[in-house]
């Protein structure tokens, strides 16, 4: 009995090591060797916001609404499934001039993927987003962003630029939206890109988050921009 609790010890510790070293949380050899963005350029005072795993329709409305009165622009990275399901609403974003990623069809957990399922979720959710408005991404974010070599190697083989983040607003946590501001004021430097997520339970609270965000950015000198205007 003790033996075998040892060897479930072992292989949880395991799991949860390399867990740690495939999400995008963490950057790593992965990201050094290939070339993930984690964050924009250094050298301008630029932030970019982005929202995953929508689009929603009880709450992406709402997060537009308040981006509009604000005059910001933000990268979305959308789950093509919901995509499909609501193609009015990606119309509205690339509208008002945000940008659009790939987040996979399914929102899976590609590091326990085989890299032909990694590209066909890929593939799908691209024709997703061409369908509802004609365009094809050309960023993409991994789930949870889970990402190895060989996951790095399927996004790249689809063109596809890779990326992470380097502040994570925990927004998905539920804290008060003056406690997420925080988080993110904290940590918040030049080209820092920055997590956020548009379709959960509790996802109002992002949205109050980000009416109050977007000002105290600007008050420390910061420009909002898409993800491609902070890394090039």
């Amino acid at each position: 009995m003790l033996e075998l609790l040892v060897i479930l010890l072992v292989t949880a510790a395991f799991a949860g090591a390399l867990y740690l070293l495939s999400y995008g949380g963490l950057n790593g050899p992965v990201d050094w060797l290939m070339h993930t963005d984690t964050h924009g350029r250094r050298d301008r005072n630029r932030v970019a916001l982005t929202f995953d795993d929508g689009p929603d329709p009880l709450r992406t409305p709402a997060l537009l609404d308040a981006l509009a009165e604000l005059d910001a622009k933000a990268t979305f990275f959308l789950v093509g499934s919901a995509v499909d399901a609501n193609p009015e609403l990606c119309r509205r974003m690339v509208a008002e001039g945000h940008e659009l990623g790939n987040h996979t069809y399914t929102h899976r957990y590609l590091p326990l993927a085989r890299t032909r399922m990694v590209e066909k979720e890929l593939r799908a959710t691209d024709r997703a987003i061409e369908r509802a408005t004609g365009i094809v991404p050309n960023l993409a974010r991994p789930p949870w962003g889970g990402r190895t070599p060989k996951t790095v190697r399927a996004f790249t083989r689809l063109a596809k630029r890779l990326v992470l983040w380097d502040v994570n607003s925990f927004d998905w946590k539920g804290k008060p939206p003056a406690e997420v501001v925080s988080r993110v004021m904290e940590r918040a430097k030049p080209g820092s890109i920055i997590l956020m997520h548009e379709a959960r339970v509790g996802g109002e609270m992002t949205i109050e988050a980000v009416r109050l965000l977007i000002p105290a950015l600007r008050a420390r000198g910061f420009e909002l921009v898409t993800v491609s205007g902070a890394v090039t």
